[in-house]
């Protein structure tokens, strides 16, 4: 059954499955009810046909964004297994299937590939830079990552949690 396993704030630690299709957001109507404050009420929504899941945001005032690409309102997105999903700030990992125990973890290489660096090598002096460029990427791959997560904003409890999940 798919899931969305909630990685940080309030909700930290919660996973919701869902069988058919669920509305998220602040309303007690919601099929996954997220009181945080980046929440809107009517956030987005998750739908459900045969062995596709896709999320639609619902015009909310903070955004959904599925794998650090934001969603516009009527643009739904394919959800694919461990896609990391925002709500606000609330961060998400869809499961296809419910995890087990909770799998969490932020993946740092959410970056990665989708820079061109494999095979590149300077116009002067024609010597391969990859190692260098992939360096680059993984310092801006943590400083998107903290500042997506708001992890400079984030309490000591939930920050330790979210560095243990990375380090699984």
């Amino acid at each position: 059954m798919p899931s969305l396993e909630i990685l940080s704030g309030k909700h930290a630690g919660q996973v919701f499955s869902f069988a058919g299709d669920a509305k998220i957001g602040k309303d007690d109507s919601c099929t996954i009810q997220l009181t945080d404050p980046g929440v809107s009420r009517f956030h987005a929504q998750v739908r459900v046909s045969g062995g596709t899941v896709q999320i639609e945001d619902l015009g909310s005032s903070n955004g959904t964004y599925v794998n650090f690409k934001k969603r516009a309102k009527g643009d739904p997105a394919t959800l694919n297994d461990k896609d990391i999903v925002f709500f606000g700030r609330t961060v998400s990992k869809f499961w296809a299937t419910a995890p087990e125990g909770g799998r969490g973890g932020v993946p740092v290489e959410l970056l990665r590939e989708t820079v061109p660096i494999k095979g590149l090598t300077c116009p002067k002096c024609q010597q391969d830079i990859e190692v260098e460029l992939a360096a680059a990427v993984r310092e801006a791959e943590r400083v998107e990552i903290v500042r997506r997560l708001g992890l400079h904003e984030t309490d000591v409890p939930t920050l330790q949690r979210l560095l243990q999940l990375a380090g699984q």
